[in-house]
């Protein structure tokens, strides 16, 4: 569509010049995104920074996010172990592990945001981001430079990511695991995030979908919003088990019998199946 001149008639039919109807709207618009766009470059380290002086809680949500892996002693090392391991560690122990309160430490700072000193553009974020999650997302199509557009794995939702860093790296068809903040009417990618290559997306669909089969034991009527609320973690542990080199042909197929049998020794009852593919891990990619 030609783009729309300050003198020419407005788009919506009104009669008026473009410059006296729709043009002064939307040009507020553009710079309220832009404001909290800004303003999710400035509140996340905040939140990062939280997480890091919360000690208390570290060794159990590490054993949980590396699935054992690693020690807290190796926090500091995690960066070169896992390519932004910490970063990425840092933001699930924010946005997603829950402390005996019941709570997430990003919920916790948006009742009492005093010691964060936040600004307005902040504040305003803030509140918005207490349902965010890790999740899975699909790269639908690129604007390189600008922006993006994806698709939940699981919950097949699209979004609009106004993320020009992330624009630069990612290629249709790209899986990301990481958190999808909310930023007006876009959303932006948070901390770290891993990124997959395409030939991940059926598979860690069908590893989903097992450990949902055994979530829905205790809780029949669950979906993986609720399983993603409880055990988000274990998308991690999808990451985890990928090649970061050469790609093996047949570890995908290796990855979701593995957690079949580790379900069904648990005393779960898993039946899935699924076909075989390529695989391969990628470098993060930074929100």
């Amino acid at each position: 569509m030609p783009a729309i001149g300050r003198n020419d008639p407005c788009h919506c039919g009104s009669g008026k010049k473009y410059k006296h109807c729709h043009l002064p709207i939307e040009e507020a618009a553009r710079a309220e995104q832009v404001r909290l766009r800004r303003a999710v470059d400035t509140l996340t380290p905040k939140v990062i920074d939280a997480a890091r002086a919360a000690p208390d809680v570290v060794p159990d949500a590490l054993q949980r996010f590396w699935n054992g892996k690693y020690p807290p002693e190796q926090l500091a090392e995690l960066d070169d172990l896992e390519n932004r391991g910490a970063e990425r560690f840092l933001t699930w122990l924010a946005f997603d592990y829950r402390f005996d309160d019941g709570r997430t430490l990003v919920e916790r700072l948006a009742e009492d945001p005093a010691s964060l000193e936040l600004n307005e553009p902040e504040r305003q974020l803030l509140p918005q981001w207490t349902g965010v999650r890790l999740r899975a997302f699909v790269v639908e199509s690129v604007r390189k430079g600008q922006d993006l557009d994806v698709r939940d794995l699981l919950s097949e939702q699209s979004y609009a990511i106004a993320d020009s860093a992330a624009s630069r790296r990612l290629a249709p068809g790209d899986v990301v695991v990481g958190h999808l903040l909310p930023a007006g009417e876009k959303r932006v990618i948070g901390g770290a995030a891993a990124h997959l290559t395409p030939d991940t997306a059926e598979k860690l669909h069908e590893f989903a979908e097992l450990h949902l089969e055994a979530f829905r034991r205790d809780h029949p009527d669950a979906g993986f919003d609720e399983l993603l609320r409880t055990k988000s973690e274990i998308l991690n542990h999808f990451v985890m088990a990928l090649p970061v080199e050469a790609p093996d042909p047949s570890l995908l197929d290796q990855i979701v019998l593995q957690t079949r049998v580790a379900l069904q020794l648990a005393g779960e009852s898993i039946g899935l199946g699924g076909r075989k593919q390529d695989e391969g891990r990628d470098e993060d990619v930074e929100g």
